[in-house]
């Protein structure tokens, strides 16, 4: 398997309210600009993890690596572009559940389409968390918006939507039929998304990483790390952590936030755009 990139993404703050906490993850500065390039550059070093099946993983080599970078642009977008790229935080979420938190990918949901510009259904990440024998599934909702209140507001409709008892049915026989053999204990995980074991059992197995990377009023009026930039930082994302927490009184499960401010969502997604040119 095809190491993971090294890491970009710094935490700069963390937050605890009541027994949930959340994280701010941010690209920082060069040249006194916001680092979008470089994120960009980033999260596409990031496609092969994400977009490609465990096999092609496991055989990319340096006769191979365009075929197969290009097989992993094509599962994010081949036809126009388009300003929403809801996979940009499809595949931040991977990375901050990945590098932040140890968790082994079970299922990347980029892999499944089947027809450019999908768009692909359910959680956004399905990882796997092992502590002292037992297993812990992480399910994961993304939002990539310019405004972090409507980001908020969409992600915990998701996170709704997404406890349903129905809607629990339906993703556990999907995940139950792509689970890797390879994968540690993956009998365990068959057996915890068997269509027998109740939703109560998977949810309290479950931690719920909600990831809104969003403009940041703190990154835009600032060009470096300084102490009042850490001061702002810290207190936009404890006021969006707030937040979350007055909005979310009828969820009861267990939520990882992790915030990622911008500065201007629509270079992010330009730069990112011109990075999968030469595969398109």
């Amino acid at each position: 398997m095809t190491g993971t990139p090294d890491s970009f993404l710094e935490v700069r703050c963390t937050s605890l309210i009541g027994k949930e906490s959340s994280i701010g993850l941010c690209a920082g500065y060069e040249g006194d600009k916001w680092r979008a390039k470089k994120l960009a550059s980033h999260i596409f070093s990031w496609l092969p993890q994400v977009a490609l099946d465990q096999t092609r993983k496991d055989t990319l080599d340096s006769a191979n690596w365009h075929e197969r970078i290009e097989l992993a642009a094509a599962h994010v977008y081949r036809t126009k572009k388009t300003g929403s790229r809801g996979e940009i935080g499809e595949i931040l979420l991977h990375i901050a559940c990945v590098q932040e938190f140890g968790t082994l990918p079970v299922l990347c949901k980029l892999i499944l389409k089947t027809s450019h510009n999908d768009t692909v259904k359910g959680f956004d990440a399905v990882h796997v968390v092992y502590a002292k024998g037992d297993i812990e599934l992480w399910l994961g909702e993304s939002k990539f918006y310019t405004d972090p209140k409507r980001a908020i507001r969409d992600a915990l409709a998701s996170v709704r939507e997404h406890l349903l008892p129905a809607f629990l049915d339906t993703e556990k026989a999907m995940l139950y039929g792509h689970i890797p053999e390879e994968i540690p204990q993956a009998d365990d995980l068959q057996k915890l998304l068997h269509q027998n074991t109740t939703s109560d059992k998977l949810l309290k197995q479950s931690v719920f990483p909600v990831l809104i990377a969003y403009e940041s009023t703190a990154i835009s009026k600032h060009a470096d790390l300084t102490d009042e930039f850490q001061k702002e930082i810290e207190s936009e994302i404890s006021s969006l952590h707030q937040l979350v927490a007055d909005s979310k009184s009828d969820i009861t499960v267990r939520l990882q936030l992790i915030f990622v401010p911008m500065h201007l969502k629509a270079d992010l997604v330009a730069f990112f755009d011109k990075k999968l040119e030469a595969f398109a």
